[in-house]
């Protein structure tokens, strides 16, 4: 009995030797889904620690939907933007800070036409060209803005980068002059043998007039983690060889009156505000430590403050930050706390980590306990199991991981980012190799393979229990997609005037063309209606020409009935009219069905306005029978070719919708018309 009992022993002290080596493989190798699986457990602690007060100096102008009701669709006019910039320094605001992109100007009515005036009088009255040329300054709207800019002088302006997906490995020479704002001084990253900062391989800043009238500048690029959540702010971002604030830095910076030769940049340790060090790592990454949920930052509604009814006691002296809320404005954003999160309001939690000097911070030296507690965990295992029954040796194992992470917690609410997933891993599987081997030699072994050969499985549950348990869960992600419906015109009429076995075979041939044109196209058969066909493009494969996919589908729908038409006139058979209809926008994609059905769909508003514009053919007159949205348009706009059809009230929608009918496929460069 001893000696079994050893042979037992060093059997699982075995099996431990085995997780340490694997698990330690795995660490080493640092395969993606783990990082995700950290990730995710990096955001449970936001959510146990729940949402906290938003900072007192930081405030939230929210560009909100009540406001685009009130002062029209977005982007608004630079005269607005004027306007809004004059309210805000009427109300003491220390600092203005724009998560608004003007990378474009704007060039009013009244500029256009005394710009027409001038054309056709061709210069020969002197005195009323200097009149039309007076008007047009007057009612230019970008020198609007750039006046109240100057007037505040207290105003940071966004840059958005094109970063390179590639990181440099050679320190960037500099070139040319650099733009207002950048950092100058820094230790390189060569000298302590880092890797650089994000690299920018193009640059949209400000239109010059507005360049030039801003107090900073300050870039707004989120940095999304692989599973699409937003975690992270770089501090810095390089472009021609000198690195670029955030906009959240540069707003503190100015608000607290720091000239920007006092920001250094220390690569793999702090980015110095003054005397402030804010911890980051060799990309001049910090990781944000939200305060809570969307609305912990109250919003202050613009159209409120345009309207003059905003108390300047919620604005004075405060860090304002002014950003596009509503839905549709495409600012939003995935967070620990929540999976539709303002861009703005991470601008704002950045902002005041720096005021509190509140970070979260992930050390070198964590990485050291994590190799030690895979070693370690293992081997505490291994000589505390076998004692056990497996009842009370699932309950340790359960209580040292719960200890585990309470103390991850802890010092997560002490700023400190411990990891979890390798030593958890460590833990449970070595748990469950040890209770296996203990199943399969002590105690259950005759009564499993006596089970396991009397048992009956179907093949539908075998295939069921074969397949990825993830890929079964219920749930859902909110993506952006294109989704196509066609259906056939009068088919309940066809039905009725013809034979079921007819209709089924006609059927039968059109839904296999209809489906191999979306297969074709990279597109997701979602559903067969009746006779209606139900397809979505861009998942689960993110094309990010979905948009144009769709349009290429449809276009070729329709090309598709005219041939069967053709072909069962030939054949002295009644031909289909089909309708199409296509839409763009924010979706909920995922499995979606039930426990006991696997249903991969698409659902959410812009579902169902895919499905009324497909209806609306009924109403317009077209040629394709192709009807899409605005949204669609715009996304696929350099591909096709479309005829506005105006603004129509949508069953459902509260505003009207612009609607197009796709006409064709461009002829210009850059592949329009190839398929998957």
């Amino acid at each position: 009995m001893a000696s079994a009992a050893r042979t037992r022993r060093w059997r699982t002290l075995g099996l431990a030797v085995a997780v340490i080596v694997v698990v330690g493989g795995l660490f080493w190798a640092a395969p993606q889904f783990l990082h995700v699986l950290e990730l995710k457990l990096y955001d449970q602690h936001f959510r146990l620690r729940g949402a906290r007060p938003a900072h007192a100096q930081v405030a939230i102008v929210a560009i909100d939907g009540a406001s685009l009701r009130a002062h029209g669709r977005w982007p608004w006019s630079r005269t607005v933007m004027a306007d809004l910039v004059r309210r805000l320094t009427a109300a003491g605001a220390a600092v203005v800070a724009f998560d608004v992109l003007l990378i474009e100007p704007e060039v009013s009515g009244e500029q256009r036409a005394a710009a027409r005036i001038g054309e056709r009088l061709g210069g020969r009255d002197r005195a009323v060209a200097a009149e039309l040329a007076r008007i047009a300054r007057e009612a230019d709207p970008d020198a609007r803005l750039a006046a109240a800019l100057r007037d505040n002088a207290r105003v940071v302006l966004p840059i958005n980068f094109v970063l390179s997906v590639v990181p440099r490995e050679a320190v960037p020479e500099r070139q040319g002059a650099p733009a207002k704002s950048a950092i100058v001084a820094f230790k390189s990253y060569a000298e302590r043998g880092m890797f650089p900062a994000f690299h920018a391989d193009a640059a949209e800043f400000p239109i010059p007039p507005l360049l030039d009238a801003a107090a900073a500048l300050g870039h707004v690029n989120m940095l999304p983690d692989p599973d699409g959540a937003t975690r992270y702010d770089a501090l810095a971002i390089e472009s021609r060889g000198y690195y670029y604030p955030s906009l959240a830095l540069s707003a503190v910076r100015l608000a607290a009156g720091i000239d920007p030769f006092a920001v250094r940049i220390e690569f793999g340790r702090a980015v110095w505000l003054g005397d402030v060090a804010i911890p980051v790592d060799a990309r001049l990454r910090v990781l944000v430590d939200y305060a809570g949920p969307t609305g912990t930052y109250p919003h202050i509604r613009a159209a409120e403050i345009l309207a003059g009814r905003v108390s300047p006691e919620r604005l004075k002296d405060k860090i304002v930050f002014v950003g596009a809320t509503a839905e549709g404005t495409y600012d939003l954003r995935v967070t620990p706390f929540s999976p539709v999160y303002p861009g703005v309001e991470k601008h704002a939690n950045m902002a005041a980590n720096i005021l509190d000097g509140r970070f979260i911070v992930r050390p070198v030296w964590v990485e050291l306990a994590e190799a030690v507690a895979i070693v370690a965990l293992p081997l505490l295992l291994a000589l505390v199991l076998p004692a056990l029954r497996p009842g009370p040796s699932a309950l340790v194992t359960l209580a040292l991981w719960g200890a585990l992470f309470a103390g991850a917690h802890a010092a997560f609410r002490q700023g400190l980012w411990v990891p979890l997933v390798y030593p958890s891993l460590a833990l449970v599987v070595t748990f469950v190799a040890i209770t296996i081997y203990r199943i399969l030699t002590e105690e259950l072994q005759r009564r499993w393979t006596k089970r396991a050969f009397q048992q009956y499985v179907s093949p539908e549950v075998v295939e069921r229990i074969m397949q990825d348990p993830a890929g079964l869960s219920f749930g859902g992600e909110l993506r952006t997609v294109t989704v196509l419906f066609s259906d056939i015109r009068d088919f309940t009429t066809f039905t009725e005037k013809h034979d079921p076995q007819v209709v089924v075979q006609r059927l039968r041939e059109y839904l296999t063309r209809m489906t191999d044109i979306v297969q074709k196209e990279g597109g997701t058969l979602d559903k067969y209606i009746g006779d209606a066909v139900m397809a979505e493009f861009g998942a689960p494969i993110a094309y990010p020409d979905h948009a144009l996919r769709g349009c290429r589908a449809a276009l070729a729908m329709t090309a598709a009935v005219e041939q069967l038409t053709d072909k069962w006139r030939a054949e002295g058979k009644e031909p289909f009219r089909i309708g199409l209809g296509v839409n763009t926008g924010a979706m909920v994609v995922g499995n979606l069905g039930s426990e006991q059905l696997f249903d991969y769909t698409v659902i959410g508003d812009e579902v169902n306005l895919g499905a009324r514009l497909e209806a609306l053919n009924k109403e317009y007159e077209t040629t394709t029978h192709v009807i899409i949205s605005e949204a669609t348009y715009e996304a696929a706009k350099d591909g096709i070719e479309a005829r506005p059809l105006g603004e129509v009230m949508v069953k459902g929608k509260t505003r009207p919708v612009v609607v197009y009918e796709l006409l064709g496929l461009t002829t210009t460069p850059g592949g329009a018309t190839r398929s998957a």
